[in-house]
């Protein structure tokens, strides 16, 4: 019989590491009751101070404010903007419900509509008077905050307003316009076109022939990613019931066509080449036609079931030229390319399809990075929301899949085809000055949705790279 003693020192070891984890969470716990018990030490001394005391008064009764920011205050009405260095940082309403407009050229004497639906967080004074109008009132004046959630309101030296309780709230999103000039716009179609054209030099016409004789795993990724996919973005939306931006991001994205990485995450699960890179191709030609149908489909259907307060006033057919030009013209160029030097394609498709993904997340990283601030601030507001959707289109592939007992390796490429998006189109779409002018929490879904579904897709190759197909 094997006689085995306790090691004391692990023992030893053991309980120190215990009692240093148990200082660790009392330690924890006595910051955040010292941080709840300033933060109501702070809104009791500024209940105590009455607006239009000076600011002196301010500092005996409330102390030295954390952070001053001088402003200049727009008034349109009782709605206000706030600019900092003559650009717009904050939009504060009277009312919360205000429609906002989303492109320059609609009419901005609606009555029904305030000055203040045209202006968006980040824009340049200049521009916000051009499309606002002057407002009725302009003045100087400071911004206290004593934390993040407790901020004072002064004009002159005067208490005009005391916010106890300002809170992080996804409805900002609907408020920014993300920074993206024309020449970056310009890159950004030429990035997507390129990257199509990569994508139609691996569309192999004989290849759709076989597939067209045997329809069935095509047709089956055709309604997962087309019909299906959608249409549970649809009920996502209706359960999580995100701010309007938000929404229609969410629609926008699963209206996009499949995007070009899928193949490769694809050949690492072992998956239906062959299938993988037919569907590509067909979502592509067919999101010319389906991704303004589908999102005009759904997002009409939001509109009519939910409280929306961004108009549904979007040029269906400047989204149907955007995407012709951006898909449309690509894949033709592509197909016609490879027909004409097929010796050609072959050695240049393999790099191609590199540069184009490499390209494809650069602009993506390009695209934050001019928003770095904005996205740090708000990426939390949106990070689950798009790690819940892009499981679901995952989830959606696959039990369609099963639903239909396709084989393993046709399986993991439904699941993949489904769960990865073109999200480049969709923020070269929500860029457009005609469509969305970069409304800001569709720029965020589509922008973080480009980040995270590589991840979670190459996540899921490698899962599957190392495990055997079920009998």
């Amino acid at each position: 019989m094997l006689n085995v003693k306790p090691n004391k020192n692990v023992f030893t070891s053991n309980i120190f590491s215990l009692k240093r984890f148990g200082l660790y969470l009392l330690f924890s716990f006595f910051i955040i009751l010292g941080n709840k018990s300033e933060a109501q030490t702070i809104t009791n001394k500024l209940k105590a101070v009455s607006l239009g005391a000076d600011s002196t008064v301010l500092v005996q009764q409330a102390g030295e404010p954390t952070k001053k920011e001088t402003v200049s205050r727009w008034y349109y009405g009782k709605d206000q903007a706030v600019l900092v260095d003559g650009k717009i940082t904050d939009i504060r309403l009277f009312e919360r419900s205000r429609k906002i407009k989303l492109r320059k050229d609609q009419d901005k004497k609606d009555e029904n509509v305030s000055p203040v639906s045209h202006l968006r967080i980040g824009m340049a004074g200049e521009e916000a008077l051009d499309l606002a109008g002057k407002p009725d009132v302009s003045l100087a004046g400071e911004d206290w905050y004593y934390t993040k959630s407790h901020r004072v309101e002064l004009i002159q030296g005067k208490v005009e307003k005391i916010d106890l309780h300002i809170k992080a709230s996804m409805e900002k999103l609907d408020w920014i316009r993300l920074n993206f000039s024309d020449g970056s716009l310009l890159f950004m179609y030429i990035t997507i076109a390129f990257v199509m054209f990569g994508v139609a030099l691996g569309m192999n016409l004989s290849g759709f022939r076989d597939i067209i004789k045997n329809p069935k795993f095509v047709i089956l990724g055709l309604i997962a990613h087309h019909i299906l996919l959608p249409a549970v973005t649809f009920l996502l939306v209706l359960i999580i019931r995100p701010t309007q931006s938000v929404a229609m991001g969410m629609i926008l994205v699963a209206a996009c066509p499949g995007g070009n990485v899928s193949n490769f995450m694809t050949s690492l699960a072992k998956g239906n080449m062959a299938l993988s890179i037919s569907l590509t191709a067909f979502t592509t030609i067919m999101a010319v036609f389906m991704t303004p149908f589908n999102f005009w489909l759904w997002g009409s259907l939001y509109s009519k079931t939910s409280e929306l307060l961004i108009p549904f006033t979007i040029d269906i057919w400047e989204m149907l030229r955007t995407v012709f030009i951006l898909l449309g013209i690509p894949v033709l160029l592509g197909i016609l390319f490879a027909k004409k030097f097929p010796a050609l394609t072959q050695k240049i498709i393999k790099p191609i399809k590199v540069i184009s993904i490499v390209i494809f997340i650069g602009y993506i990283i390009a695209a934050l990075s001019a928003n770095i601030n904005y996205f740090l601030m708000y990426i939390h507001l949106i990070f689950l929301i798009v790690l819940v959707h892009n499981f679901s289109a995952f989830s959606s592939g696959y039990g369609l899949a099963t639903l239909f007992k396709v084989p393993e390796p046709t399986r993991r490429s439904l699941t993949i085809e489904t769960g990865i998006q073109n999200s480049g189109l969709g923020l070269v779409l929500i860029f457009n000055p005609l469509l969305f002018n970069g409304l800001g929490g569709m720029a965020f879904i589509a922008a973080w949705w480009g980040i995270w579904h590589i991840i979670a897709g190459l996540s899921l190759g490698f899962w599957w790279s190392r495990r055997p197909f079920k009998e």
